[in-house]
C-alpha cells in the first residue's frame, strides 16, 4: 500500500469499508471447502498462535517466534460478513466498522512481506463454514471451562483494557475538560488546556483512531481476536500438521491440560524438556516490523530452527517409546551445540539492532524461558479427533499433536 497511512486513515468511508467486506465475503462463501485447502501435515516446522491478534502485538506475539519455526499459522484478522447477524454485520453498517476496519488493514499491511515469504499464513476459521463443526467446538469448550473460569489476572494481562481505554480519545474536548474540572475544581486553567491539548494530540497520533470525536460518528464496534479456542486450534494442527505455541499463562495452562494422562514414568522426553528449562532464550522486543523481517529474511537461527525440525520430525513421526529416553538424551545434548550457535547469532542481531537504532525505535532484546511440552502420548482434545474423521477422508492427519511451545518471559534466570 502506497498511501501514507495518516491520508488512509483520514479518508476512510463507510462505502470503502461495506466493499471490503463485499470483496471478503466473495472471498470466502460459506460453500468453500476450507478443509480440503488446508496442507496436508509434513516435515515443516509449522506453529500455529494461540494468543491476542491485535496489530500493535504482531512482533512480540508473532515476528518474535518467527526466528524459532519456519511458518506460523494465523487465523484471519477480519470477519466474515457470510455468518454475522444482519445487526452487527459490517456490510449493512458499515459506518460502525471504521475503526475496526482500519486496524485490519493496518494489520494485513504490516503482515503483507511476511505472508509473500510463506513466513506467514492466514487461514479462515474451520468453523466459518461449518456451523455443526463451529457449535460443537463452542460446546466442547464450555464443558472444558466449566471449572477453570478465566482470573482477573487473566483479563488484567489482556489488551482489551488497553483497547477500551484508547477509545476514551474518542470523547469531544469539552467533556475532557468537564471531567478534569469535576475530579480537580482547583486545576487551572492553563492545565486544563494543557491536558485537553495531550488528549486531542494522542488521539490524532493512534493509528486506528480518523481523528473524529465520538459526538460526530456512529457508535464503534470494538472486537478482540483471539485466532481460535483451544477445541479448534487441536483441529487445525491434527489437520495440517502444526504445533501450538503461546506467550499467554491461561492458553498454556488450557494447552497443559490436553495431555494424554499416563503414568509418570512414561514422560519419556523429561530429559530433553528439562534442559531447554534450564536455558535462557532471547527474543525480539519492542523492534520495528521492519527489522523482524529483516533478521527472518537473512535466515538469522537458522541453524537452531534446523534442531527444532529435526526435534518435530523424530516426534511428530511417533519413535519407538523404548527409544525415545535415549533420544531424548541425545537430542539434550545437540541442544547444547545448537543453543551455544545460537548464543552467538544473538550477538550478531544485537549489533544489527544498533544500527537500526532511531530516536522513535528503542527497541532490542529481552530474555525468557521457551518451554517445550512433549507428552509421550502426545496432546488430545476429546472429541476433536471424531470432528476430524467426520470432515475428511484423507487419513493423514495427526492422532494427536505431539509438540507444543510457551514463550515465557517472566521466568528469567
Amino acid at each position: 500500500m502506497g498511501r501514507p497511512w495518516d491520508k488512509v486513515k483520514s479518508s476512510i468511508s463507510g462505502a470503502q469499508v461495506r466493499e471490503f467486506y463485499e470483496f471478503v465475503a466473495a472471498l470466502w462463501p460459506r460453500t468453500t471447502k476450507l478443509i480440503e485447502m488446508f496442507p496436508p501435515p509434513g516435515s515443516d516446522l509449522r506453529a500455529l498462535y494461540l494468543g491476542e491478534y491485535e496489530p500493535e502485538l504482531m512482533v512480540e506475539n508473532v515476528f518474535r517466534f518467527c526466528l524459532y519455526t519456519d511458518q506460523i499459522v494465523l487465523i484471519n484478522p477480519f470477519e466474515n460478513p457470510n455468518i454475522m447477524a444482519e445487526e452487527y454485520n459490517p456490510i449493512v453498517h458499515p459506518e460502525e466498522w471504521i475503526h475496526d476496519t482500519l486496524r485490519t488493514i493496518f494489520h494485513l499491511n504490516m503482515m503483507r512481506p511476511w505472508i509473500e515469504k510463506g513466513f506467514v499464513t492466514f487461514i479462515p476459521n474451520p468453523g466459518d463454514f461449518d456451523s455443526n463443526l463451529r457449535v460443537s467446538t463452542w460446546n466442547l469448550a464450555a464443558k472444558r471451562l466449566e471449572n477453570t473460569p478465566h482470573t482477573q489476572e487473566d483479563i488484567d494481562a489482556s489488551f482489551m483494557k488497553e483497547r477500551v481505554r484508547r477509545m476514551f480519545l474518542t470523547s469531544p474536548r469539552s467533556y475532557v475538560e468537564r471531567q478534569l474540572r469535576e475530579m480537580d475544581p482547583n486545576m487551572s486553567n492553563e492545565k486544563v488546556r494543557e491536558f485537553a491539548d495531550y488528549w486531542e494530540a494522542e488521539r490524532a497520533r493512534d493509528p486506528f483512531l480518523t481523528g473524529e470525536t465520538i459526538d460526530k460518528m456512529p457508535a464503534q464496534m470494538i472486537t478482540t481476536r483471539t485466532g481460535a479456542n483451544l477445541e479448534m486450534g487441536m483441529y487445525i494442527c491434527q489437520t495440517m500438521g502444526a504445533f501450538p505455541y503461546t506467550n499467554i499463562r491461561f492458553r498454556w495452562n488450557e494447552i497443559l491440560s490436553a495431555r494424554q494422562q499416563f503414568d509418570p514414568t512414561m514422560e519419556l522426553w523429561s530429559p530433553l524438556t528439562n534442559a531447554f528449562q534450564q536455558l535462557q532464550f532471547k527474543f525480539l522486543d519492542k523492534v520495528s516490523p521492519k527489522f523482524a523481517y529483516s533478521m527472518r529474511q537473512d535466515g538469522r537461527l537458522e541453524g537452531f530452527r534446523s534442531f527444532l525440525r529435526k526435534l518435530w520430525r523424530t516426534v511428530d513421526g511417533q519413535p519407538d517409546p523404548s527409544k525415545a529416553q535415549g533420544l531424548a538424551r541425545d537430542f539434550s545434548d545437540e541442544l547444547t551445540q545448537s543453543y551455544n550457535e545460537a548464543k552467538s547469532e544473538w550477538n550478531k542481531i544485537d549489533l544489527d539492532l544498533l544500527k537500526w537504532a532511531t530516536p522513535t525505535v528503542a527497541g532490542g532484546l529481552t530474555a525468557g524461558l521457551l518451554s517445550l511440552g512433549l507428552p509421550a502420548a502426545g496432546f488430545v482434545v476429546a472429541g476433536v479427533g471424531e470432528l476430524i474423521q467426520a470432515q475428511i477422508r484423507r487419513a493423514n492427519f495427526r492422532r494427536s499433536v505431539p509438540m507444543s511451545v510457551f514463550i515465557d518471559l517472566e521466568q528469567k534466570y
